[in-house]
């Protein structure tokens, strides 16, 4: 499985698939797609979080055994980089290629593993029985990236309605201003 530098990518719940679509911009431009089910997300969300929370206790110079401050560290670098991230600019709908074809990978497995170098890896495989070999790729994400993503997903779970609680043990959910606007940033970049 080839590793991929991302350098944009779009997270967005099409309502008529009840499905989520994240499509990945490379640097060495381009697009891989993917749908995320709820069935996944709903398994995936909280190693995410503890996958991001360990991302920034291996950069942080201070101690964070305790996980309290583990977790007020991970907000102030997601704020950080939410401050700095680039929603304006639109997602770049023409890629030179499709490495994966034009249909995206129904992902089955996503392994995460926090690097020592500081970046995240995600790992998506799409194992289907009626299909003979596996599909997938995985992406390596510095921090900024890792939280722009994180908080892409979580709209898209909020317009979704999967009742999947966020990070404080809540339920993800969208305000209705938010709801009744469809082209709300859903990218990153």
């Amino acid at each position: 499985m080839a590793l991929m530098n991302i350098h944009q990518l779009s997270v967005i719940y099409l309502d008529e698939r009840d499905r989520i679509l994240v499509r990945f911009n490379t640097t060495q431009a381009e697009e891989l797609r993917l749908w995320l089910t709820r069935r996944l997300v709903s398994r995936v969300m909280a190693p995410l979080r503890e996958a991001v929370g360990q991302l920034e206790t291996r950069r942080s110079p201070l101690p964070t055994d305790d996980p309290q401050t583990r977790q007020m560290l991970t907000q102030l670098r997601r704020a950080q980089a939410m401050q700095q991230s680039d929603f304006a600019t639109p997602y770049r709908d023409t890629p030179d290629k499709l490495p994966l074809g034009s249909k995206p990978l129904v992902v089955t497995q996503l392994r995460i593993t926090v690097q020592a170098d500081g970046q995240l890896h995600l790992g998506f495989e799409e194992r289907l029985t009626d299909q003979a070999d596996v599909r997938g790729f995985q992406v390596a994400m510095e921090s900024a990236m890792v939280h722009g993503f994180m908080h892409l997903l979580e709209a898209a779970v909020a317009r979704a309605e999967w009742g999947i609680a966020s990070a404080h043990g809540q339920d993800i959910s969208v305000s209705g201003e938010e709801w009744q606007d469809p082209s709300a940033p859903k990218y990153l970049q």
